[in-house]
Protein backbone atom coordinates (compact mmCIF):
# COMPACT_ATOMS: atom_id res chain seq x y z
CA UNK A 1 0.00 0.00 0.00
CA UNK A 2 1.58 3.46 -1.18
CA UNK A 3 1.02 6.38 0.82
CA UNK A 4 -0.46 10.20 0.09
CA UNK A 5 2.91 10.10 -2.00
CA UNK A 6 1.04 8.33 -5.29
CA UNK A 7 3.54 6.07 -7.21
CA UNK A 8 6.50 6.47 -4.39
CA UNK A 9 8.52 3.54 -4.88
CA UNK A 10 10.08 3.69 -1.74
CA UNK A 11 8.90 1.68 1.17
CA UNK A 12 7.87 3.68 3.84
CA UNK A 13 10.57 2.52 6.75
CA UNK A 14 13.66 3.32 4.35
CA UNK A 15 15.30 6.85 5.16
CA UNK A 16 14.44 9.78 2.65
CA UNK A 17 18.22 9.86 1.06
CA UNK A 18 19.46 12.75 -1.98
CA UNK A 19 22.01 11.64 -4.12
CA UNK A 20 24.79 14.35 -4.18
CA UNK A 21 27.92 13.80 -6.24
CA UNK A 22 27.03 10.74 -6.79
CA UNK A 23 26.84 10.00 -2.95
CA UNK A 24 23.35 8.54 -1.59
CA UNK A 25 24.49 8.08 1.65
CA UNK A 26 23.49 11.92 3.08
CA UNK A 27 20.28 12.18 4.54
CA UNK A 28 18.38 15.40 4.04
CA UNK A 29 15.88 17.10 7.05
CA UNK A 30 12.96 19.06 6.44
CA UNK A 31 14.31 22.37 5.66
CA UNK A 32 16.34 21.34 2.78
CA UNK A 33 19.86 21.01 4.28
CA UNK A 34 22.41 17.89 4.09
CA UNK A 35 23.59 17.41 7.42
CA UNK A 36 22.45 20.98 8.14
CA UNK A 37 25.01 22.59 6.35
CA UNK A 38 23.70 24.52 4.32
CA UNK A 39 21.25 23.78 1.09
CA UNK A 40 21.84 20.78 -0.81
CA UNK A 41 21.12 22.35 -4.19
CA UNK A 42 19.09 25.65 -3.07
CA UNK A 43 19.14 29.31 -4.36
CA UNK A 44 21.39 30.57 -1.18
CA UNK A 45 23.37 33.55 -1.53
CA UNK A 46 27.07 32.79 -3.73
CA UNK A 47 25.51 29.23 -5.18
CA UNK A 48 24.51 28.55 -8.31
CA UNK A 49 20.58 27.84 -8.26
CA UNK A 50 19.03 24.59 -9.14
CA UNK A 51 15.24 24.20 -9.77
CA UNK A 52 15.30 20.78 -7.83
CA UNK A 53 15.71 22.88 -4.68
CA UNK A 54 11.66 23.19 -4.67
CA UNK A 55 11.34 18.81 -5.34
CA UNK A 56 9.94 17.30 -2.78
CA UNK A 57 12.58 14.24 -0.84
CA UNK A 58 11.10 12.09 -2.24
CA UNK A 59 10.96 13.52 -5.95
CA UNK A 60 14.40 14.42 -5.39
CA UNK A 61 15.67 10.79 -4.85
CA UNK A 62 13.38 9.81 -7.59
CA UNK A 63 14.84 12.02 -10.34
CA UNK A 64 18.23 11.90 -9.43
CA UNK A 65 18.52 7.98 -9.24
CA UNK A 66 16.70 7.94 -12.38
CA UNK A 67 13.19 8.05 -14.34
CA UNK A 68 11.21 5.94 -17.42
CA UNK A 69 12.27 5.87 -20.78
CA UNK A 70 10.39 4.74 -22.81
CA UNK A 71 12.65 3.33 -25.60
CA UNK A 72 14.68 1.21 -25.78
CA UNK A 73 18.82 1.14 -26.34
CA UNK A 74 19.22 0.51 -30.25
CA UNK A 75 21.79 -1.77 -29.69
CA UNK A 76 20.55 -4.29 -26.89
CA UNK A 77 17.29 -3.94 -27.22
CA UNK A 78 16.88 -3.80 -23.68
CA UNK A 79 14.56 -1.29 -21.24
CA UNK A 80 16.37 1.26 -19.99
CA UNK A 81 16.75 4.75 -17.32
CA UNK A 82 17.21 7.99 -18.21
CA UNK A 83 19.30 9.43 -15.43
CA UNK A 84 18.41 13.09 -14.94
CA UNK A 85 22.51 13.55 -15.69
CA UNK A 86 23.64 15.59 -18.37
CA UNK A 87 26.42 12.95 -19.22
CA UNK A 88 26.75 11.38 -21.97
CA UNK A 89 26.29 8.14 -20.42
CA UNK A 90 22.98 8.78 -18.77
CA UNK A 91 21.15 5.90 -20.73
CA UNK A 92 22.46 2.35 -19.21
CA UNK A 93 20.58 -1.26 -19.15
CA UNK A 94 19.39 -2.08 -16.02
CA UNK A 95 21.85 -4.76 -15.47
CA UNK A 96 24.96 -2.35 -16.15
CA UNK A 97 23.99 -0.28 -13.99
CA UNK A 98 23.10 -2.69 -11.17
CA UNK A 99 26.37 -4.16 -11.53
CA UNK A 100 28.47 -0.81 -11.29
CA UNK A 101 30.53 -1.64 -8.71
CA UNK A 102 32.24 2.47 -8.33
CA UNK A 103 29.12 2.88 -5.79
CA UNK A 104 28.83 1.79 -2.30
CA UNK A 105 26.88 -1.43 -1.07
CA UNK A 106 24.30 1.23 0.40
CA UNK A 107 23.99 2.82 -2.29
CA UNK A 108 23.11 -0.26 -4.51
CA UNK A 109 20.81 -0.91 -1.79
CA UNK A 110 19.19 2.09 -2.43
CA UNK A 111 19.43 2.58 -6.00
CA UNK A 112 17.42 -1.42 -6.24
CA UNK A 113 14.61 0.30 -3.90
CA UNK A 114 14.49 3.33 -6.38
CA UNK A 115 15.21 1.57 -9.85
CA UNK A 116 12.59 -1.40 -9.81
CA UNK A 117 10.05 -0.27 -10.17
CA UNK A 118 10.71 2.15 -13.14
CA UNK A 119 12.23 -0.61 -14.38
CA UNK A 120 9.06 -2.50 -14.19
CA UNK A 121 7.27 0.37 -15.53
CA UNK A 122 9.62 0.49 -18.54
CA UNK A 123 9.98 -3.52 -19.29
CA UNK A 124 6.27 -3.24 -19.65
CA UNK A 125 5.87 -0.35 -22.24
CA UNK A 126 9.11 -1.46 -24.68
CA UNK A 127 9.50 -4.97 -24.41
CA UNK A 128 6.50 -5.47 -23.55
CA UNK A 129 4.52 -3.35 -26.43
CA UNK A 130 1.31 -4.68 -27.91
CA UNK A 131 2.15 -4.99 -32.16
CA UNK A 132 0.50 -2.76 -33.51
CA UNK A 133 -0.80 -4.85 -36.17
CA UNK A 134 -3.23 -5.62 -33.81
CA UNK A 135 -4.64 -1.74 -33.89
CA UNK A 136 -7.60 -1.88 -35.96
CA UNK A 137 -7.39 1.54 -37.20
CA UNK A 138 -5.41 2.80 -40.19
CA UNK A 139 -6.32 6.38 -40.02
CA UNK A 140 -8.34 9.59 -38.61
CA UNK A 141 -9.59 12.12 -40.38
CA UNK A 142 -10.56 14.82 -39.11
CA UNK A 143 -14.00 17.13 -40.26
CA UNK A 144 -13.55 20.84 -38.92
CA UNK A 145 -15.62 23.41 -38.37
CA UNK A 146 -16.17 26.66 -40.16
CA UNK A 147 -13.49 28.76 -38.34
CA UNK A 148 -15.02 31.47 -35.88
CA UNK A 149 -15.08 34.61 -36.73
CA UNK A 150 -14.56 33.56 -40.70
CA UNK A 151 -17.60 32.12 -42.09
CA UNK A 152 -17.19 33.03 -45.58
CA UNK A 153 -13.96 30.26 -45.69
CA UNK A 154 -14.39 26.25 -47.01
CA UNK A 155 -14.90 23.40 -44.51
CA UNK A 156 -11.81 21.64 -44.37
CA UNK A 157 -10.50 18.08 -43.45
CA UNK A 158 -7.64 16.97 -41.90
CA UNK A 159 -5.78 13.31 -42.07
CA UNK A 160 -3.79 11.95 -39.11
CA UNK A 161 -1.77 9.21 -40.96
CA UNK A 162 -0.75 5.75 -40.45
CA UNK A 163 3.16 6.92 -39.56
CA UNK A 164 1.51 9.50 -36.61
CA UNK A 165 -1.05 7.48 -35.82
CA UNK A 166 0.94 4.23 -35.27
CA UNK A 167 2.49 6.53 -32.77
CA UNK A 168 -0.69 7.49 -31.22
CA UNK A 169 -1.99 4.21 -30.25
CA UNK A 170 1.08 2.80 -28.81
CA UNK A 171 2.73 3.29 -25.71
CA UNK A 172 4.19 6.64 -25.90
CA UNK A 173 6.78 9.10 -23.90
CA UNK A 174 5.30 10.35 -20.29
CA UNK A 175 5.91 14.05 -21.13
CA UNK A 176 3.74 13.53 -24.13
CA UNK A 177 4.30 12.57 -28.05
CA UNK A 178 7.68 14.21 -29.44
CA UNK A 179 6.28 16.40 -32.27
CA UNK A 180 3.70 17.95 -30.07
CA UNK A 181 5.98 19.14 -27.45
CA UNK A 182 7.80 20.49 -29.83
CA UNK A 183 5.33 22.27 -31.32
CA UNK A 184 4.29 23.52 -28.11
CA UNK A 185 8.04 24.54 -26.82
CA UNK A 186 7.86 26.77 -30.07
CA UNK A 187 4.38 28.14 -29.15
CA UNK A 188 5.37 28.75 -25.63
CA UNK A 189 8.82 30.88 -26.77
CA UNK A 190 6.64 32.87 -29.21
CA UNK A 191 3.87 33.95 -27.34
CA UNK A 192 5.70 34.29 -24.12
CA UNK A 193 9.37 35.45 -25.46
CA UNK A 194 11.47 33.35 -23.69
CA UNK A 195 14.11 31.44 -26.00
CA UNK A 196 14.23 28.07 -26.51
CA UNK A 197 17.10 26.99 -24.76
CA UNK A 198 16.66 23.89 -23.07
CA UNK A 199 16.63 25.36 -19.58
CA UNK A 200 12.82 24.76 -20.02
CA UNK A 201 10.51 21.81 -21.20
CA UNK A 202 6.84 21.36 -21.52
CA UNK A 203 4.51 18.08 -20.49
CA UNK A 204 1.21 17.18 -21.25
CA UNK A 205 -0.75 15.97 -18.46
CA UNK A 206 -5.17 14.99 -19.10
CA UNK A 207 -5.57 18.66 -18.57
CA UNK A 208 -4.25 20.78 -16.71
CA UNK A 209 -6.06 19.84 -13.14
CA UNK A 210 -4.10 16.60 -13.22
CA UNK A 211 -0.65 18.07 -13.61
CA UNK A 212 -1.08 20.43 -10.82
CA UNK A 213 -2.23 17.59 -8.89
CA UNK A 214 1.23 16.21 -9.69
CA UNK A 215 3.33 19.13 -9.34
CA UNK A 216 1.94 19.72 -5.99
CA UNK A 217 3.43 15.84 -5.03
CA UNK A 218 6.32 16.69 -6.63
CA UNK A 219 6.82 19.69 -4.71
CA UNK A 220 5.57 18.93 -1.46
CA UNK A 221 6.25 17.04 1.41
CA UNK A 222 3.32 15.69 3.49
CA UNK A 223 2.45 18.78 5.68
CA UNK A 224 4.21 21.51 3.91
CA UNK A 225 2.77 25.15 3.91
CA UNK A 226 1.12 26.56 0.98
CA UNK A 227 0.33 29.65 -0.23
CA UNK A 228 -2.69 30.07 -2.08
CA UNK A 229 -4.56 33.37 -4.21
CA UNK A 230 -8.53 33.35 -2.50
CA UNK A 231 -10.80 32.83 -3.96
CA UNK A 232 -9.01 30.24 -5.39
CA UNK A 233 -10.56 27.25 -8.17
CA UNK A 234 -12.01 24.64 -6.07
CA UNK A 235 -10.44 21.77 -8.00
CA UNK A 236 -7.10 23.10 -6.54
CA UNK A 237 -7.84 21.91 -3.54
CA UNK A 238 -8.24 17.67 -3.09
CA UNK A 239 -4.96 16.96 -3.77
CA UNK A 240 -3.33 19.31 -1.66
CA UNK A 241 -5.74 18.58 1.50
CA UNK A 242 -4.35 14.29 0.52
CA UNK A 243 -0.97 15.98 1.22
CA UNK A 244 -2.15 17.75 4.30
CA UNK A 245 -1.05 20.58 3.18
CA UNK A 246 -1.02 23.51 5.12
CA UNK A 247 -3.38 25.83 2.97
CA UNK A 248 -2.86 29.73 3.77
CA UNK A 249 -5.64 32.19 2.01
CA UNK A 250 -3.87 35.36 -0.25
CA UNK A 251 -6.61 37.38 -0.60
CA UNK A 252 -6.96 39.23 -4.12
CA UNK A 253 -8.29 42.66 -4.96
CA UNK A 254 -9.44 44.34 -8.00
CA UNK A 255 -6.10 43.82 -9.66
CA UNK A 256 -5.98 39.98 -8.53
CA UNK A 257 -3.47 38.79 -6.38
CA UNK A 258 -2.29 41.10 -3.89
CA UNK A 259 1.34 41.99 -3.56
CA UNK A 260 1.13 43.19 -0.79
CA UNK A 261 -1.12 40.71 1.59
CA UNK A 262 1.39 38.09 0.31
CA UNK A 263 4.19 40.23 1.86
CA UNK A 264 2.49 41.01 5.02
CA UNK A 265 1.66 37.02 5.37
CA UNK A 266 5.11 36.20 5.03
CA UNK A 267 6.71 38.84 6.98
CA UNK A 268 4.38 37.96 9.75
CA UNK A 269 5.45 34.29 9.54
CA UNK A 270 6.72 32.84 12.41
CA UNK A 271 10.81 32.48 12.80
CA UNK A 272 10.33 28.66 14.10
CA UNK A 273 7.73 27.46 11.54
CA UNK A 274 8.95 26.14 8.02
CA UNK A 275 8.03 28.95 5.36
CA UNK A 276 5.86 27.99 2.13
CA UNK A 277 7.99 27.33 -1.13
CA UNK A 278 5.20 27.13 -3.78
CA UNK A 279 2.47 30.17 -4.21
CA UNK A 280 -0.55 29.41 -6.40
CA UNK A 281 -2.19 32.23 -8.75
CA UNK A 282 -4.46 32.04 -11.53
CA UNK A 283 -3.61 35.40 -13.12
CA UNK A 284 -6.15 35.83 -16.25
CA UNK A 285 -9.59 35.87 -15.44
CA UNK A 286 -9.77 34.10 -12.55
CA UNK A 287 -12.07 31.50 -11.66
CA UNK A 288 -14.04 32.31 -9.74
CA UNK A 289 -12.89 36.01 -9.14
CA UNK A 290 -12.88 37.54 -12.82
CA UNK A 291 -9.50 39.28 -11.70
CA UNK A 292 -6.71 39.74 -13.77
CA UNK A 293 -3.35 40.55 -12.44
CA UNK A 294 -1.97 43.94 -15.02
CA UNK A 295 2.05 43.42 -15.51
CA UNK A 296 3.13 45.76 -12.77
CA UNK A 297 1.49 43.78 -10.29
CA UNK A 298 2.88 40.20 -11.20
CA UNK A 299 6.58 41.46 -11.11
CA UNK A 300 5.35 42.79 -7.75
CA UNK A 301 4.46 39.44 -7.03
CA UNK A 302 8.06 38.35 -8.29
CA UNK A 303 9.98 40.60 -6.46
CA UNK A 304 7.98 39.23 -3.27
CA UNK A 305 8.58 35.58 -4.32
CA UNK A 306 12.29 36.17 -4.97
CA UNK A 307 12.37 37.37 -1.58
CA UNK A 308 11.65 34.64 0.08
CA UNK A 309 12.65 31.97 -2.45
CA UNK A 310 8.95 30.72 -3.53
CA UNK A 311 8.15 29.34 -6.53
CA UNK A 312 5.17 30.42 -8.66
CA UNK A 313 2.41 27.75 -9.82
CA UNK A 314 1.07 30.35 -12.86
CA UNK A 315 -3.04 28.21 -13.41
CA UNK A 316 -4.12 30.14 -17.05
CA UNK A 317 -6.50 28.18 -18.54
CA UNK A 318 -8.21 31.51 -19.32
CA UNK A 319 -5.21 33.07 -20.95
CA UNK A 320 -6.43 32.72 -24.46
CA UNK A 321 -9.88 34.01 -23.96
CA UNK A 322 -8.55 37.45 -23.17
CA UNK A 323 -8.72 39.71 -26.02
CA UNK A 324 -5.07 41.16 -25.90
CA UNK A 325 -2.74 38.97 -24.31
CA UNK A 326 -1.22 39.86 -21.23
CA UNK A 327 2.36 38.98 -19.96
CA UNK A 328 2.79 36.15 -18.23
CA UNK A 329 4.35 35.20 -15.66
CA UNK A 330 6.67 33.33 -17.20
CA UNK A 331 7.65 35.87 -19.48
CA UNK A 332 8.29 37.87 -16.75
CA UNK A 333 10.33 36.55 -14.63
CA UNK A 334 13.57 36.38 -16.49
CA UNK A 335 13.07 40.06 -15.43
CA UNK A 336 13.55 39.55 -11.62
CA UNK A 337 15.80 36.40 -12.21
CA UNK A 338 17.62 36.34 -15.64
CA UNK A 339 18.29 32.75 -15.25
CA UNK A 340 14.33 32.10 -14.61
CA UNK A 341 13.23 28.27 -13.29
CA UNK A 342 10.77 29.91 -10.48
CA UNK A 343 7.84 29.86 -12.62
CA UNK A 344 5.63 26.71 -13.75
CA UNK A 345 3.04 27.36 -16.07
CA UNK A 346 -0.16 25.45 -16.94
CA UNK A 347 -2.20 26.32 -19.96
CA UNK A 348 -5.48 23.96 -20.88
CA UNK A 349 -7.33 23.19 -24.45
CA UNK A 350 -10.63 22.62 -22.71
CA UNK A 351 -11.69 26.19 -23.23
CA UNK A 352 -9.50 26.36 -26.79
CA UNK A 353 -10.20 22.88 -28.44
CA UNK A 354 -12.47 20.54 -26.55
CA UNK A 355 -12.86 19.74 -22.68
CA UNK A 356 -13.25 16.51 -23.46
CA UNK A 357 -9.76 15.97 -25.24
CA UNK A 358 -8.37 16.46 -21.56
CA UNK A 359 -5.54 17.94 -22.84
CA UNK A 360 -3.14 20.53 -20.61
CA UNK A 361 0.28 21.47 -20.35
CA UNK A 362 2.62 22.18 -18.37
CA UNK A 363 5.96 25.22 -18.83
CA UNK A 364 8.69 25.05 -16.44
CA UNK A 365 12.28 24.31 -15.63
CA UNK A 366 12.85 20.71 -17.06
CA UNK A 367 14.31 19.64 -13.47
CA UNK A 368 10.39 20.08 -12.23
CA UNK A 369 8.59 18.46 -15.26
CA UNK A 370 11.01 15.91 -15.31
CA UNK A 371 10.04 15.08 -11.82
CA UNK A 372 6.10 15.38 -12.85
CA UNK A 373 6.82 12.86 -15.65
CA UNK A 374 7.85 10.49 -13.15
CA UNK A 375 4.40 10.63 -11.53
CA UNK A 376 2.84 10.17 -14.39
CA UNK A 377 5.00 7.18 -15.46
CA UNK A 378 3.81 5.32 -12.33
CA UNK A 379 -0.01 6.77 -12.36
CA UNK A 380 -1.42 6.34 -15.76
CA UNK A 381 2.16 5.88 -18.06
CA UNK A 382 1.34 9.15 -20.08
CA UNK A 383 -1.78 10.98 -21.70
CA UNK A 384 -3.54 9.65 -24.20
CA UNK A 385 -1.91 9.34 -27.80
CA UNK A 386 -4.58 10.08 -29.67
CA UNK A 387 -5.82 13.03 -27.92
CA UNK A 388 -2.50 14.34 -27.93
CA UNK A 389 -2.30 13.40 -32.16
CA UNK A 390 -5.02 14.62 -32.81
CA UNK A 391 -4.12 17.95 -31.50
CA UNK A 392 -1.13 18.01 -33.04
CA UNK A 393 -2.50 17.52 -36.51
CA UNK A 394 -4.63 20.45 -35.94
CA UNK A 395 -1.82 22.63 -34.52
CA UNK A 396 0.42 21.82 -37.76
CA UNK A 397 -2.83 22.65 -39.70
CA UNK A 398 -3.33 25.56 -38.64
CA UNK A 399 0.23 27.03 -37.59
CA UNK A 400 1.02 29.49 -34.59
CA UNK A 401 -0.38 32.20 -36.42
CA UNK A 402 -3.61 30.21 -37.04
CA UNK A 403 -3.77 28.98 -33.49
CA UNK A 404 -3.40 32.61 -32.10
CA UNK A 405 -6.27 33.47 -35.04
CA UNK A 406 -8.04 30.77 -33.34
CA UNK A 407 -7.77 32.15 -29.86
CA UNK A 408 -8.82 35.63 -30.32
CA UNK A 409 -11.64 34.30 -31.77
CA UNK A 410 -12.63 32.90 -28.89
CA UNK A 411 -11.85 35.56 -26.93
CA UNK A 412 -14.38 37.48 -29.00
CA UNK A 413 -16.78 35.14 -28.37
CA UNK A 414 -17.08 35.31 -24.79
CA UNK A 415 -16.26 38.71 -24.47
CA UNK A 416 -19.71 39.48 -26.94
CA UNK A 417 -21.91 36.87 -24.21
CA UNK A 418 -20.17 38.81 -21.30
CA UNK A 419 -21.64 42.43 -22.47
CA UNK A 420 -24.60 41.21 -23.11
CA UNK A 421 -24.85 38.96 -20.00
CA UNK A 422 -23.16 42.14 -17.94
CA UNK A 423 -25.62 44.74 -19.32
CA UNK A 424 -28.63 42.62 -18.06
CA UNK A 425 -27.02 42.03 -14.82
CA UNK A 426 -26.27 45.70 -14.32
CA UNK A 427 -30.27 46.47 -15.00
CA UNK A 428 -31.37 44.48 -12.14
CA UNK A 429 -28.40 44.16 -9.82
CA UNK A 430 -26.93 48.25 -9.85
CA UNK A 431 -27.19 49.02 -5.65
CA UNK A 432 -27.38 45.82 -4.85
CA UNK A 433 -24.32 44.34 -5.75
CA UNK A 434 -20.95 45.05 -7.41
CA UNK A 435 -18.20 42.44 -9.61
CA UNK A 436 -15.01 43.16 -11.64
CA UNK A 437 -15.64 43.18 -15.43
CA UNK A 438 -13.77 40.71 -16.32
CA UNK A 439 -11.60 40.91 -19.35
CA UNK A 440 -10.89 36.63 -19.83
CA UNK A 441 -12.75 34.21 -18.05
CA UNK A 442 -16.18 33.00 -18.03
CA UNK A 443 -17.92 34.36 -14.41
CA UNK A 444 -19.05 37.12 -12.75
CA UNK A 445 -18.26 37.15 -9.18
CA UNK A 446 -20.87 38.96 -7.80
CA UNK A 447 -20.81 41.06 -4.25
CA UNK A 448 -23.52 41.18 -2.21
CA UNK A 449 -22.99 43.23 0.64
CA UNK A 450 -24.17 46.37 -0.78
CA UNK A 451 -27.38 45.02 0.08
CA UNK A 452 -26.41 44.17 3.18
CA UNK A 453 -25.92 39.93 2.74
CA UNK A 454 -22.67 38.48 4.23
CA UNK A 455 -23.73 34.70 3.21
CA UNK A 456 -24.14 34.15 -0.45
CA UNK A 457 -24.42 30.55 0.70
CA UNK A 458 -27.86 31.24 2.43
CA UNK A 459 -28.91 33.15 -0.43
CA UNK A 460 -28.23 30.54 -3.03
CA UNK A 461 -29.63 27.87 -0.67
CA UNK A 462 -32.88 29.20 0.13
CA UNK A 463 -34.20 32.30 -1.91
CA UNK A 464 -32.76 32.07 -5.05
CA UNK A 465 -33.04 27.90 -5.37
CA UNK A 466 -36.91 28.71 -4.55
CA UNK A 467 -37.15 31.29 -7.86
CA UNK A 468 -34.91 28.77 -9.55
CA UNK A 469 -31.89 30.65 -9.80
CA UNK A 470 -28.55 28.76 -9.87
CA UNK A 471 -25.50 30.09 -9.19
CA UNK A 472 -22.07 28.96 -6.63
CA UNK A 473 -21.69 30.50 -3.56
CA UNK A 474 -18.51 31.99 -2.55
CA UNK A 475 -17.69 29.84 0.23
CA UNK A 476 -17.05 27.22 -1.60
CA UNK A 477 -13.98 28.77 -2.75
CA UNK A 478 -12.50 29.37 0.16
CA UNK A 479 -10.14 26.88 1.49
CA UNK A 480 -11.77 27.11 5.40
CA UNK A 481 -14.97 27.50 4.02
CA UNK A 482 -15.56 30.70 5.60
CA UNK A 483 -18.58 33.12 5.08
CA UNK A 484 -18.48 34.95 1.70
CA UNK A 485 -20.99 37.84 0.56
CA UNK A 486 -19.87 36.51 -3.38
CA UNK A 487 -21.89 34.56 -5.52
CA UNK A 488 -20.60 33.13 -9.01
CA UNK A 489 -22.79 33.25 -12.38
CA UNK A 490 -21.40 32.24 -15.48
CA UNK A 491 -22.39 33.16 -19.16
CA UNK A 492 -20.27 30.71 -21.30
CA UNK A 493 -23.28 28.54 -22.25
CA UNK A 494 -26.64 30.43 -20.65
CA UNK A 495 -28.90 30.89 -23.15
CA UNK A 496 -29.01 34.62 -23.19
CA UNK A 497 -31.55 35.65 -25.17
CA UNK A 498 -34.35 33.42 -23.00
CA UNK A 499 -32.82 33.03 -19.63
CA UNK A 500 -30.48 36.46 -18.46
CA UNK A 501 -33.43 38.45 -17.97
CA UNK A 502 -35.84 36.59 -16.37
CA UNK A 503 -33.06 34.28 -14.10
CA UNK A 504 -31.85 38.17 -12.86
CA UNK A 505 -34.91 39.69 -12.35
CA UNK A 506 -35.53 36.58 -9.88
CA UNK A 507 -32.30 36.88 -8.40
CA UNK A 508 -32.53 40.82 -7.81
CA UNK A 509 -36.11 39.34 -6.17
CA UNK A 510 -34.82 37.00 -4.33
CA UNK A 511 -31.69 39.25 -2.98
CA UNK A 512 -34.16 41.76 -1.75
CA UNK A 513 -35.99 39.36 0.38
CA UNK A 514 -33.03 37.83 1.96
CA UNK A 515 -31.95 40.92 2.69
CA UNK A 516 -35.46 41.90 4.16
CA UNK A 517 -35.44 39.05 6.17
CA UNK A 518 -32.04 39.55 7.69
CA UNK A 519 -33.53 43.27 8.86
CA UNK A 520 -36.07 41.41 10.48
CA UNK A 521 -33.89 39.10 12.23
Amino acid sequence: MGDIETGSPLPPKVPTQVVINGDASKPINGNGTVNGHGQADGPGEGKAYNPKYFLSDRSKVATTDGTVCYNVTPQLNTPCIASSSSSTDSLKPLALFMRSRQASFRSRVHNALTVSHSYLRSARTSAGRPNPITFPFNSITLNLKTPLGNPSLPLESITIDEEDLDVALQYSPSAGLPKLREWMEKLQGHVHNREVDGSWATSFGSGSQDLMSKAFNALLNPGDPVLLETPIYSGVLPPLRLLHAELHEVDVDDKGLSAKSLEKILSEWPADKKKPKVLYTSPTGSNPSGCSQPRERKLEVLEVCKKNGILIFEDDPYYYLATELMPSYFELETQVYPEGGRVLRFDSFSKLLSAGLRLGFVTGPKEITQAIDVITAGANLHTSGVSQAVAYRLMEHWGIDGFLSHGRAVAKLYADRRAEFEAVAHKYLDGLATWVSPVAGMFLWVDLSPAGIEDGYALIRHEALAKGVLGVPGNAFYPSGKKSSHVRLSFSIVDLEQDTELGFQRLADAIRENAAKLKQA
